[in-house]
């Protein structure tokens, strides 16, 4: 089955920048990069990619070719012993974010959409492969080394969020540090929304974050802090699922979508460390 080909109207009107990874970390299997292995292998000279969820990912040679070509950000997922890099974004129109691959560098696409329970349904762009050096020159020692630096660069920062959290003053500072970060970006992000899109959808973003906001000032003197954090934790998720609303709402295309997600990530990630910190200690 093929893909219908956007108008050339269609593509000047509607060029997306390219949305950076989803969110993960090297420790657990990745079912998907097996799918997309297989996939890989059948078209070689196509960028391959999986459903996920409600997301499209791509792994080693797609990621690295996205990478370079349209800055995606990399993460390292799977095992120790079989990591992968990946690339991941919305599912949504994503059609419209891959084009440029082929309109701009002469990459066709194939993409497997569906479940593992249900099956996967194929779809393959209906050109031929014009520019099959760039994906041929992501060989495997390429891949390799990527992997290897990306490796590098987790371990710093494990060495250096464990630093922090074995400092609970410094962590505690930390996490109201980077909460009153967010909550002023927020802030100024909804002064320059349209007023209907503020009194709704900016009203569940404000909420969220006052919430998040108050527990990091009553952090300092809060008892029973595990379960304080916890509560941080889902209003963090909570506000990372609005924020990636934002790419789908009429109005929105000055919001800072990447920059949000990424600071709302890094405030979970250093949410999720402190419980386990504290958890810890009261483990016999």
């Amino acid at each position: 089955m093929s893909q219908a080909t956007p108008t050339t109207d269609e593509l000047t009107q509607h060029r997306l920048t390219a949305l950076k990874g989803i969110e993960a970390g090297l420790g657990q299997d990745d079912p998907t990069a097996a799918i997309c292995a297989k996939l890989q292998a059948q078209y070689p000279n196509h960028l391959a990619l999986v459903q996920a969820g409600k997301f499209l990912h791509g792994y080693d040679r797609t990621a690295y070719a996205l990478h370079i070509l349209k800055k995606y950000r990399l993460k390292l997922v799977g095992t120790a012993s079989e990591p992968y890099i990946r690339v991941g974004f919305p599912l949504g129109n994503y059609q419209r974010r891959l084009w440029p691959m082929v309109d701009q560098f002469g990459i066709p696409y194939v993409v497997a959409l569906g479940t593992q329970a249900s099956g996967h349904t194929i779809y393959v762009t209906d050109l031929p492969s014009g520019n099959s050096s760039i994906l041929a020159a992501a060989t495997d020692d390429v891949i390799a080394q990527v992997i290897n630096d990306l490796r590098q660069h987790q371990q710093i920062n494990q060495a250096a969020t464990k630093q922090l959290l074995t400092q609970p003053d410094t962590a505690g500072f930390q996490f109201k540090a980077k909460t009153q970060d967010l909550d002023t970006l927020i802030t100024q992000d909804l002064l320059k929304m349209p007023s209907d899109l503020r009194s709704t959808y900016g009203e569940n973003l404000r909420t969220t974050m006052a919430r998040i906001t108050r527990a990091a000032m009553a952090y300092g003197l809060e008892d029973n802090k595990p379960a304080l954090l916890r509560q941080v934790s889902a209003d963090v998720d909570m506000l990372k699922h609005y924020i990636t609303q934002a790419q789908r709402l009429n109005g929105l295309k000055a919001f800072n979508f990447e920059d949000r997600a990424r600071s709302a990530v890094e405030l979970g990630r250093l949410v999720g460390g402190l419980i386990n910190a504290l958890t810890a200690k009261v483990r016999p």
